[in-house]
């Protein structure tokens, strides 16, 4: 868990400098998670596209996950429940479309993380309007 915490953390300082391109999600204050993994999230206003850079992080031998479920009111499995839906669920849709996640496993170290930042600056310099 701690081993976790920190890859979070070391992926973090690393991606703040793309922030004008991410949204990098924060714990809840108060809060101590055991981290499954890094979110990523890209901004409305990036010109990243996260199909073309998690292809390309995957092409790099970083491997990638997309948001599970995302919004699973589109689920086939939820097209015969009978649910209740608060508002319009644009928030849901935005996340389940944008984000993605990197790995913090344990077993990985600090060169690990210099090379995922190395290959995301790289795309994003490749990838600009």
């Amino acid at each position: 868990v701690q081993r976790r915490r920190e890859n979070y953390q070391s992926l973090y300082i690393r991606l703040k400098q793309f922030e004008e391109h991410f949204i990098l999600h924060e714990p809840t204050p108060g809060s101590e998670p055991s981290w499954f993994g890094f979110i990523v999230t890209i901004r409305k206003d990036s010109p990243l596209d996260r199909t073309k850079l998690t292809q390309y992080l995957e092409e790099h031998k970083i491997g990638t996950r997309l948001f599970f479920g995302g919004n699973i009111t589109k689920q086939p499995a939820y097209s015969n429940v009978d649910f209740r839906v608060h508002g319009n669920l644009d928030n849901t849709d935005f996340i389940m479309n944008n984000s993605f996640w990197l790995g913090v496993w344990p077993g990985l170290v600090e060169e690990h993380y210099d090379y995922i930042s190395a290959n995301i600056e790289n795309f994003i310099s490749k990838n600009q309007k």
